[in-house]
């Protein structure tokens, strides 16, 4: 096998320099990206790469979901998935060496199923990314010219294990800044819910008094005149800031919740037909796709209807023209990303509306952040708080074809 492999590494000193010189850089770059656009860059250096595919794992063994580095991407549009515990990764967890696809047919064979995607794109051999015992990625290459003999092959194995420490050093200080970014937000939240409990306490008993005194005036005025409309107008703002008030303590201190084992479709039906009237009214169609069987949700039904009723909402206000607002379900199974070993709810709610700016996306979870003319930026933040208290993560992203895609990932029952 070994001398039937020509021309990939070439001119061994300066391999040898090349390798240094990758190895050295390691120690500069902590960012996944980066180390990949590096990676790749030293095996076109090293050999006649025509694309290249790297895929990076989860942190935990029991729930890794192999995802492709977007922007090292070499390959044509359409990269082919890895399944979490495909046969692929089975094998590579197992043998943890350079698979040649030629010169292990019999290998190539039991892989197929998986393995064709990868063969279409001419993909000829990949080899793993291990780290402490653990499977953290696979590199898939496909060679311009001619295999490699023993030495090529040789310094493959050097750049394999150089790019593992790596990876496993930029995944640990990523994870890092994910759990120092999530101290500082609850440490910034305390600090704000503390601020805005203090206010809203201050302000309710003011507002209270104004709304008494607003309407024992009102009935003194005449039906239709506009001091009776102006009172009208004033309760509504004194209303609306009562509710801006409550917002501001339910962010602060959220009521006492009362779990209770829930069905998630029987919920989002509810949500559905509370706001049927308005989006009538809006044309705007309303679409459920619900997957089968799906586990029972372990919630407090008022809170769910709450979040689910808010981003459903938002969805309707972003449409004001008509258009579709879709509120599907799914169950992650263990492997998935971050997935405990029970699996997950996610419920997706998708509008037709213009979308949220992909650098403020995550920034509408924040309080008092809004894209809205008159927002007030709670109610997402609201939303966000209840689900992370059930342990639970919401995303924002773009919906198929343009919209808004707000996805609520919860832990099953």
């Amino acid at each position: 096998m070994w001398q039937r492999f020509l021309h990939f590494f070439h001119r061994p000193a300066e391999d040898h320099s090349l390798l240094t010189e990758f190895e050295d850089s390691l120690m500069l770059i902590v960012d996944p990206e980066q180390l990949t656009s590096n990676l790749l860059s030293k095996l076109n250096e090293l050999a006649a790469v025509e694309k290249a595919l790297v895929y990076l794992a989860g942190r935990s063994e029991s729930s890794q979901v192999f995802s492709l580095v977007d922007k090292a991407d070499q390959a044509a549009s359409g990269p082919p998935s890895l399944a979490a515990n495909g046969i692929i990764i089975q094998w590579f967890r197992a043998n943890r060496e350079i698979l040649v696809f030629e010169e292990n047919e019999e290998v190539a064979d039991y892989l197929h199923p998986e393995l064709q995607p990868f063969l279409e794109l001419g993909i000829n051999l990949a080899f793993p990314l291990i780290s402490m015992d653990r499977l953290i990625g696979i590199v898939f290459v496909a060679l311009r010219q001619g295999p490699l003999d023993g030495i090529q092959l040789a310094n493959l194995q050097v750049l394999s294990r150089q790019a593992s420490l790596a990876f496993e050093n930029a995944l640990l200080f990523k994870e890092r800044l994910r759990q120092n970014e999530r101290m500082f937000r609850a440490e910034q939240l305390a600090m704000m819910g503390q601020f805005a409990a203090g206010i809203a306490h201050e302000l309710r008993n003011p507002l209270t008094a104004i709304r008494s005194t607003i309407q024992y005036l009102e009935s003194d005025f005449q039906e239709g005149t506009d001091p009776r409309k102006l009172a009208h107008d004033i309760l509504d703002e004194v209303d609306r800031l009562n509710n801006i008030v409550g917002n501001l303590l339910s962010l602060a201190q959220p009521a006492e919740s009362n779990p209770q084992e829930l069905d998630v479709h029987q919920e989002i039906v509810r949500c559905v037909n509370f706001i049927e009237a308005k989006a009538k009214s809006q044309k705007v169609t309303l679409e459920t796709d619900f997957e089968e069987d799906l586990p029972k949700l372990m919630f407090d039904p008022a809170e769910l209807r709450q979040v689910l009723l808010n981003v459903m909402m938002n969805g309707l206000q972003a449409m004001p023209n008509g258009g579709t607002l879709l509120v599907g379900t799914s169950f992650l199974a263990a492997g998935s990303h971050d997935c405990p070993p029970d699996g997950r709810i996610l419920i997706r709610i998708e509008d037709e509306g213009a979308g949220i700016p992909a650098g403020l996306r995550q920034k509408v979870l924040e309080p008092f952040f809004t894209t809205k003319t008159g927002g007030t930026g709670l109610g997402l933040a609201i939303c966000n708080s209840i689900v992370k208290r059930y342990n639970g993560e919401i995303w924002i992203d773009e919906a198929n074809g343009g919209g808004t895609r707000v996805r609520i990932s919860l832990p099953r029952s």
